[in-house]
């Protein structure tokens, strides 16, 4: 059972305390994360680990604001058998060895009965050995394929693994006559696995990648040796395996370098700061996606508009709202359904399907989401707007 092996965690983590207080400065240890605490005696609360700081703050405030916005709308409808949904949100800083330091605390907290976020792949990584062996149920919304295989028993993931989003890109890249791509990839689990994959399936698509170049999160910030280099490689497009910060820069410098060549990314991109970040330089820009704010579709206009409601009309749902949003859900119609026994949460997570914001999905054997499919995504005056 779920409490013991808390418990066992729990006398580890003690001894641990101990022993740092013994070397530590004064005897005093810092709490990792700085989040919110898990709500009051009886509460049902669900950990949420998320970048609530640093380069990648905005996707913590998505999955924070969507899972948010779940509890209050459950509460608002009674709770779970009468019990109330709290979240306990904590902050890696998009820090591996942070996360894996708040998924032991969430595994060692006997009223935290789920958890999702580590929007990284490399603290989902890090955090799915702990959460396995402490029998956590946690929704992840890494990419990284590595993922699949540590999902085991108890980790979920519902963000589009790369490798899904790379052949999804490379496809497109080549309808639309790509043949010689560049790849510029952050230096990070993400980037890397992103550069791998795009390789391997543009080449067996018959296109070639004369240029890959790395830089590293968050602190590469001229990338006109890069862009010369990409220049002179004779690429015809290229692909932008990283996050909005780094993917704003790069084409405002490729605008100011002269370099006109089509730009490609994953949903990393898809993020309305990277429309704000890079301006002008956005224009004709393709990504892709599984909640685009502008879809018709009735179940999504309810959502954005609650969630401009909720947090502001500046404010719109992207893929990490609906990430967090939907995660909520789903754990929550788990406990509903199947109590807070992790094994049989799991398994009714494994055999149900949702609807959710994003459409009707369901997990496949190795845990990952499945989508009926992705959109196709373009820049156009400044908006994402769907290819048809």
């Amino acid at each position: 059972m779920k409490n013991n092996v808390k418990k066992r965690m729990v006398s580890f983590l003690i001894v641990c305390m101990m022993m740092v207080g013994l070397v530590a400065c004064g005897g005093e240890s810092e709490e990792s994360g700085g989040g919110e605490s898990g709500g009051s005696d009886g509460d049902l609360v669900i950990g949420l680990d998320c970048p609530m700081t640093g380069v990648n703050a905005s996707f913590g405030e998505q999955l924070s604001y969507g899972a948010q916005m779940a509890v209050d709308e459950i509460n608002e409808a009674g709770g779970i058998d009468g019990k109330m949904l709290a979240l306990d949100v904590q902050d890696d800083k998009s820090d591996p060895k942070e996360a894996a330091t708040i998924a032991t605390k969430f595994v060692a907290d006997d009223a935290v009965v789920a958890s999702l976020g580590y929007y990284n792949s490399s603290c989902g990584l890090s955090a799915l050995p702990i959460i396995n062996e402490g029998k956590l149920v946690t929704i992840v919304t890494g990419s990284t394929p590595d993922i699949s295989e540590q999902n085991k028993d108890y980790g979920f993931r519902t963000e589009p693994s790369d490798e899904q989003q790379a052949v999804y890109a490379a496809d497109w890249m080549v309808e639309d006559g790509c043949q010689k791509v560049a790849v510029l990839y952050e230096s990070t689990d993400y980037g890397m696995g992103q550069e791998q994959i795009i390789t391997e399936v543009l080449k067996e698509a018959g296109a070639e990648v004369v240029c890959s170049e790395t830089y590293i999160l968050g602190e590469t910030k001229d990338f006109t040796n890069i862009l010369t280099k990409v220049k002179n490689s004779g690429a015809d497009s290229v692909f932008l395996a990283g996050t909005y910060t780094e993917g704003a820069l790069i084409v405002k410098q490729m605008k100011s370098l002269g370099m006109d060549l089509p730009a490609y990314s994953s949903s990393s991109m898809f993020e309305v700061a990277f429309l704000e970040a890079a301006g002008d330089a956005a224009e004709g820009v393709k990504v892709q996606g599984v909640l685009v704010p502008d879809d018709p579709s009735e179940v999504n206009q309810q959502f954005q508009q609650a969630y401009k409601e909720k947090f502001g009309e500046d404010k719109t749902a992207g893929t990490f709202s609906g990430h967090g949003y939907a995660g909520v859900k789903m754990l929550a119609e788990a406990i509903e359904n199947a109590g807070t026994d992790p094994d049989a949460m799991a398994e009714y997570l494994e055999n149900t399907t949702f609807d959710t914001v994003y459409g009707t999905v369901h997990f496949n054997e190795t845990h990952d989401l499945m989508f009926e499919s992705l959109k196709r995504l373009v820049v156009e005056d400044g908006k994402f707007v769907v290819v048809e």
